[in-house]
């Protein structure tokens, strides 16, 4: 056996390969603290759209009060107090309604067009359109004859109430609806 002897060059080749590495971690996190969000440091509920045989909390943005049904009247008030904040969305005809679950009586107007809540049925002033608003929300339009009327907030003796108020979505208060 004859062994040959070469003299090997110090200087490396020069390397023309290209070799690309991801720099993908083993997993994705996603945190609250984005450059740029201008997002308010307390936690927001989460609003979801609307739909039947689903219950909901409808929450003003305005306020951060809730729809309630106390004694009877229809008002809005801070969550954690007395009376059903508990809304069943139900649908007939194409057209959203709400129901109160412990007395099933619908929401609606009466002919002063206060909301009330003491229908038996999802009738005609018993029917909601829920529109969704570009700054986040939703408009509650209820229906009158042939056209469709926002519900807004007025104060009566130091109590929140509410009524269809306007005609269309301009004049009506902003609400979220919260999945229970």
């Amino acid at each position: 056996m004859v062994l040959e002897l070469h003299e090997v060059d110090p200087t490396p080749e020069p390397d023309n390969s290209t070799i690309y590495t991801a720099a993908t971690p083993p997993e994705t996190v996603i945190t609250d603290d984005l450059p740029g969000d201008h997002r308010p440091a307390t936690p927001t509920i989460a609003s979801s759209i609307p739909c039947p045989s689903s219950t909901f909390i409808i929450r003003s943005v305005a306020t951060s009060h809730v729809l309630t049904l106390l004694g009877g009247a229809v008002i809005l008030a801070s969550p954690g107090g007395p009376g059903n904040i508990h809304w069943q969305c139900v649908e007939a005809k194409g057209w959203l309604g709400f129901r109160d679950p412990c007395s099933g009586k619908y929401l609606g107007h009466n002919v002063k067009g206060n909301l009330v809540c003491d229908a038996g049925g999802h009738e005609g002033w018993e029917r909601f359109c829920i529109r969704a608003v570009p700054e986040g929300g939703f408009v509650m339009l209820m229906t009158h004859w042939e056209r469709l009327w926002g519900v807004a907030v007025w104060v009566e003796e130091g109590v929140r109430k509410l009524r269809k108020a306007g005609d269309g979505a301009s004049e009506g208060e902003v609400w979220e609806f919260v999945k229970v």
